[in-house]
């Protein structure tokens, strides 16, 4: 299953889910007037069931970055720099098989007792227990101001995962188990305690001892929205001051309403390929996929819903801003329309243009199905888009439209042509990128490509030290743009839209300090946010 498909399917199960939310409170809650409250619509499910299990895949948000601390990340937004968290800085050694964590000392849990390099050591061992850690760990140890993890085989590609473990004290977790443990009463080592929690919000408010400094939001809100039309009306009363979810219109709707204090950053983490269903003809042949690939115009996809959202992407899938030093020359820009080269592509598949229809030998029409879900706006902006372009070739392109439950089934058994729904994180690796889209092992990959040269490509930038991975990377740019097995299509800009009427200092465009991590609003990114955000000057 994709993960659009996932996120489908958890959205479907979600709103299945009803009953009462629990109320928590501890020690650190404070009172704080309405106006230094900072309020973040963070949940669209219409109720909340309190969950702070950081390794719980139903885990509130905030969760990890407010009250269990990473130990580092990185910085995607600002071409991958280090993000301290727990750790101050890592090192590899014997060929990425042993990696040396720095802690910062200075680490204290919320019961006031310091945070521990066993700490750190029993979370590691805990997670290759129970199964929770996705990275070849062989064993972990205290080794000097930090620890020293040994792995399988090199684990140069897996460093985001290794950073984003959150970790727990072990006193309180060494009897716990993590597929039914509730954490009603967490004790962190983040920047804020639990508050009160209902079925619609969830209050964190800040520790008055946190290690490493003073916390300026003194209480932070997450809040569930039924609709993106009430959260319109919520941003523009200032009643929300931080949303990832998008709505109609946001210039009209929501920056021309207030321009002074009404802001948008589209995040562009991830990038939007048009799939094809490589095991159908005639989409296994690559002078199709590259006549598709020729037909679009990436820039008019790219306005289709919500101008400057999005933004039209080169064929290795990659911008040239964040990846830029690793795209050969050439691929760095959007691949231009050019209809006459398209044709050109589809004669050598044996299809010709007669009437206005590309058709084969036979005289049978090349046609394509977009497979979208019909609830959602955005989806079928860009894939009628998507079709229009293709109908103009001659192609019959259409987009029927399916529910939700419809949708995941026919992605999930390869019952489609093509689907332009999914998405591909970035992140800080560009292992990670290419095999969830690639490689046959990964659940994310849903067009049956099956490649022999891409395995081994995989494999050789998996195993490249950070020094080396430039020049791994290149056979798979070499696949995307001459094998074409996806076609990348625009890079997905998720609306990062705030308010400056009650805090400033949010991050931006030019000063990207951290990633506002999109919809799940925790770890290093939440943390680094929240700590350097400041009260609005009033007058």
């Amino acid at each position: 299953m994709s993960a659009r498909s996932r996120t489908v399917a958890s959205v479907i199960s979600a709103m299945a889910v009803l009953g009462a939310g629990t109320a928590a409170c501890t020690s650190g809650e404070e009172a704080s007037s309405a106006s230094s409250v900072l309020t973040v619509a963070a949940y669209s499910q219409p109720t909340l069931q309190a969950n702070f299990n950081p390794f719980s895949p139903n885990a509130l948000r905030g969760t990890v970055g407010l009250i269990y601390e990473q130990l580092f990340d990185f910085n995607t937004a600002d071409k991958n720099q280090f993000m301290p968290g727990l750790a101050t800085k890592y090192t590899w050694d014997a060929g990425g098989k042993a990696l040396h964590l720095e802690l910062d000392n200075r680490a204290k849990w919320s019961d006031g007792t310091a945070l521990s390099r066993d700490d750190v050591v029993f979370t590691f061992e805990y997670m290759k227990q129970h199964k929770l850690l996705a990275v070849p760990l062989t064993t972990v140890v205290p080794e000097g101001g930090g620890v020293t993890l040994t792995f399988a085989s090199p684990a140069y590609s897996q460093i985001q995962q290794i950073g984003r473990v959150a970790i727990v004290p072990r006193k309180l977790w060494a009897k716990q188990d993590p597929d039914t443990y509730i954490n009603r009463s967490p004790v962190g080592s983040g920047p804020y305690a639990l508050g009160r929690v209902t079925g619609q919000q969830v209050s964190f408010t800040a520790r008055k001892d946190y290690w490493r400094q003073d916390v300026p939001v003194k209480q932070i809100n997450y809040v569930t929205t039924s609709s993106t039309n009430l959260l319109a009306q919520q941003m523009v009363r200032h009643e929300v001051d931080l949303s990832y979810a998008g709505i109609p219109n946001i210039k009209s709707q929501y920056l021309d309403k207030d321009t002074a204090h009404n802001h948008l950053w589209p995040i562009r983490a991830s990038m939007k390929p048009l799939l094809l269903n490589l095991r159908r003809a005639p989409f296994d042949n690559v002078h199709v996929r590259k006549g598709i690939a020729l037909a679009l115009d990436r820039e008019k996809v790219a306005d289709a819903y919500n101008p400057g959202v999005y933004q039209a992407v080169g064929p290795t899938g990659l911008t040239a801003q964040s990846w830029g030093q690793v795209i050969p020359d050439g691929a760095k820009e959007p691949l231009a329309q050019d209809r006459q080269a398209a044709l050109k592509e589809m004669a050598q598949a044996g299809y010709q243009l007669k009437g206005g229809r590309l058709v084969d030998a036979k005289g049978k029409q090349l046609s394509l199905e977009i497979l979208t879900v019909s609830t959602f706006a955005d989806g079928m902006a860009y894939a009628q888009e998507l079709a229009g372009q293709l109908s103009q070739l001659g192609i019959k392109a259409t987009v029927p439209g399916e529910a939700p439950s419809a949708y995941v089934a026919d992605e999930g058994k390869h019952n489609f042509d093509a689907v332009f729904g999914d998405a591909y994180v970035f992140g800080s690796n560009l292992y990670n990128f290419y095999w969830s889209m690639l490689s046959p092992d990964s659940t994310q990959s849903i067009i049956g490509w099956d490649d022999p040269a891409t395995k081994a490509a995989l494999d050789k930038l998996a195993k490249a030290d950070p020094a080396g991975q430039t020049e791994a990377t290149k056979g798979l740019e070499k696949i995307m743009t001459d094998q074409v097995p996806t076609i990348p299509v625009v890079v997905k800009g998720t609306p990062y839209m705030y308010s400056t009427t009650r805090y400033t200092g949010w991050p931006t465009e030019k000063n990207p300090y951290t990633t506002p991590d999109p919809g799940a609003v925790s770890g290093v990114y939440a943390e680094k946010l929240f700590l350097s955000l400041r009260p609005a000057t009033k007058g």
